[in-house]
């Protein structure tokens, strides 16, 4: 089993490698999530820790609850709440940040393949009050609260008589409440490998890019990241 996760995690930290530009970097996500199903009810929890600068600044670290409900065996809505404690690198502070999520998802098999699409609205609020200028004033954020709509399809691959599912997915990120014209501010592309240890828990291991677009000096983020998860 070690040796299986060490060779998925090698090869997606290898996909996963910055390249050397200016607005390129690395960093590592990991997190452990906790979920209860109570017959068509979830209740879920997760702790976050994200790194960025090449591992040099945590760039958040961030708790959420939420709850999920099963429409119908392929559909599902849910409800979450996220508080995230942010590294603006900008004031080289950190600051909480509120944020509220609605959610809704489709999934359907087609023999050894799983497709998922989830349709996700979130609201985040901002704490400007310490981003205070040489003059003085707050440097307030130009979008605050920030409202997002973020599309992603995952395909997953069941193996047969195998614990490892494989997947690959793609989003996106569009703004919608940009005062100056909303506009897609980012795109996610990942693979991972999801190791089921047994009925309880599992471990998945992902390699993600992560684009910023129609930004100002956009970044490219190359992610490695672990998710260990304990269901009961």
């Amino acid at each position: 089993m070690v040796r299986k996760i060490v060779i998925i995690f090698s090869w997606l930290l290898l996909v996963s490698v910055p390249l050397s530009a200016q607005n390129d970097d690395f960093g590592v996500w990991s997190s452990v999530e906790i979920m209860k199903k109570l017959k068509k009810i979830e209740l879920n929890g997760e702790l976050e820790l994200r790194t960025r600068d090449n591992l040099q600044n945590i760039s958040r670290l961030s708790g959420k609850v939420g709850v999920e409900y099963r429409i119908i065996k392929p559909l599902r809505v849910g409800v979450a709440y996220q508080y995230l404690h942010f590294h603006d690198m900008e004031y080289s502070d950190y600051q909480p940040r509120n944020r509220f999520i609605a959610y809704l998802q489709g999934r359907q098999k087609w023999g050894n393949f799983t497709f998922s699409l989830r349709e996700r609205i979130q609201v985040t609020t901002k704490d400007d009050s310490d981003r205070i200028k040489n003059s003085g004033k707050i440097d307030t954020y130009k979008i605050n609260p920030g409202w997002v709509w973020r599309n992603r399809l995952k395909i997953a691959y069941d193996i047969p008589k195998s614990r490892i599912t494989p997947a690959v997915s793609v989003e996106s990120f569009y703004q919608l409440n940009n005062p100056d014209g909303n506009v897609f501010e980012g795109m996610r592309y990942a693979l991972s490998g999801s190791y089921k240890i047994n009925r309880k828990q599992s471990v998945e291991l992902f390699g993600l890019y992560d684009k910023e677009i129609n930004v100002n000096n956009p970044e490219n983020r190359y992610i490695a990241g672990v998710t260990y998860t304990y269901s009961f």
